[in-house]
């Protein structure tokens, strides 16, 4: 059991608009979350499937923390592209109400791992992206897109021959804290206006 930090890569999940409908449809798409999921790490290839791969859901999120092994430009371009056509192919037999779309964060650093807790300067600055109202205000600006991603500015520095992110400043623990929100096509193949005027979170 490890109890100092470790190098690894951090992918926070968090569910858009979780509570519009009732307990109902947060369970819902809690269980289309975790079907997705292990839908995806199914495709993980094989020279990266390894056992140190962590999963822990969190209701209207999941966190997964990734080892150092895994490069982080598969992160951002084969586990994002995975999971995006999971959702696609789940999202295509939903109505929009039962629509799955997932807000990712993604950062690369210090991790402390002591199951079932965890924490460390990584987990914690993935957390602030995820719920960050940059990231909100994109998903909504974007209703056809199934998930979006941000990352850290030190994960972009990892990834930047990876084309399709712009820069922005997201509020993080009392500090500032510069990120790249992906601006990839929209995948969406639907008119996703939403019926009660409510906006995404």
């Amino acid at each position: 059991m490890r109890t100092v930090p470790v190098a690894a890569t951090v992918v926070r999940i968090g569910i858009v608009a979780p509570s519009r409908g009732g307990t109902a449809r947060a369970v819902h798409l809690g269980a289309t979350l975790d079907g997705v999921l292990d839908e995806v790490f199914d495709r993980v290839p094989v020279p990266y499937r390894t056992p140190t791969w962590y999963r822990r859901p969190e209701g209207d999120n999941a966190t997964l923390v990734i080892p150092p092994s895994v490069p982080l430009r598969w992160v951002a371009t084969g586990f994002a592209g995975e999971l995006d056509a999971a959702l696609r192919r789940r999202n295509r037999h939903l109505n929009e109400f039962g629509r799955l779309r997932l807000r990712l964060a993604a950062d690369h650093g210090d991790v402390v791992l002591r199951p079932p807790n965890f924490g460390g300067a990584a987990i914690a600055l993935a957390v602030w992206l995820c719920e960050s109202e940059v990231l909100k205000t994109a998903m909504g600006a974007e209703p056809g897109r199934d998930q979006l991603l941000i990352v850290s500015d030190r994960f972009h520095a990892a990834i930047d021959d990876v084309p399709g992110f712009r820069r922005v400043v997201v509020p993080a623990g009392g500090e500032r804290e510069i990120a790249w929100v992906s601006t990839g096509p929209d995948t969406g193949t639907r008119n996703t206006g939403s019926p009660d005027g409510l906006a995404p979170s």
